[in-house]
């Protein structure tokens, strides 16, 4: 099948694979890198290479510290760095690693222990900031093909179990998932029509109906991720999502990016 114009996964993969070298240059040449440094040289990239982080339909100041987890899960399923260089991994990707750990906690553990033990790995405080980080981590892993799509619904059903407070929180990233899944389609060519877009969403949807039908996201919050994520020309999109018109659709899309900045 033809593939659209656009950012695939492949040229992302090899985009992240030149900051490593940039990373692995630097410290091997002295020992010396630190996290801010390494997110310069993300910058830089994406910039150089017109491209934007993973995100939904906010873009938040610490955007591209939050596209660490792309960085890192690359490095060390793509590459297998970890294992080579683990003083880099726990100086550059302290907080990665920790939300890796409180991932698998969540998965492998009763609610209430999960619970005790994601509170010491994330330092005692838990928000929505750092859930969503760790859910990031997450999408990374199943984006670049490192983790089963299943996973994400099993553990944002364990987070709501451990977390009831942030089940809102849960349904916010499922429809971010939904979208972010349906615009990836459409930048591969395999979602090209709005029959199958629509029936695309609602087996999505389905398999988050737990959460009830709250986690269907409209077409516009699915057209701006792959404008500004999948770098899609809005002629293509035009045929598929509709844009939304006057005032009404002005308010909504103002309101849905306060609702998805913590998912960003």
């Amino acid at each position: 099948m033809r593939r659209n114009s656009g950012v695939s996964i492949k040229r992302r993969i090899s985009i992240l694979m030149d900051v490593w070298e940039r990373i692995l240059k630097e410290w091997d040449s002295d020992g010396k890198l630190s996290r801010e440094k390494v997110i310069q040289l993300l910058k830089e990239a994406y910039s150089r290479e017109r491209i934007k982080p993973l995100k939904g339909a906010a873009n938040p100041p610490d955007l591209y510290e939050k596209e660490l987890a792309s960085l890192y899960v690359v490095g060390k399923y793509g590459m297998g760095l970890d294992a080579e260089y683990p003083e880099l991994f726990d100086t550059i990707f302290h907080s990665e690693v920790r939300f890796e750990e409180a991932i698998k906690t969540l998965l492998t553990e009763d609610p209430k222990t999960a619970r005790m033990k994601v509170q010491t790995l994330l330092g005692g405080s838990v928000d929505e900031n750092t859930i969503a980080r760790m859910l990031r981590l997450k999408l990374a892993e199943i984006y670049f093909g490192f983790a089963d799509k299943d996973s994400l619904k099993i553990l944002l059903k364990r987070l709501s179990e451990a977390f009831p407070e942030f089940e809102q929180l849960a349904s916010k990233y499922a429809r971010f998932y939904i979208a972010f899944s349906i615009a990836n389609e459409i930048q591969k060519g395999e979602v090209r029509d709005r029959l199958t877009k629509e029936a695309t969403k609602q087996a999505l949807a389905l398999e988050f109906s737990w959460l009830g039908r709250k986690v269907l996201p409209d077409d516009s919050y699915i057209r701006v991720i792959a404008e500004d994520v999948f770098n899609l020309n809005s002629r293509l999109l035009d045929s598929i999502l509709p844009k939304s018109r006057g005032r009404r659709g002005d308010r909504a899309g103002r309101k849905r990016s306060k609702e998805e900045r913590a998912v960003s």
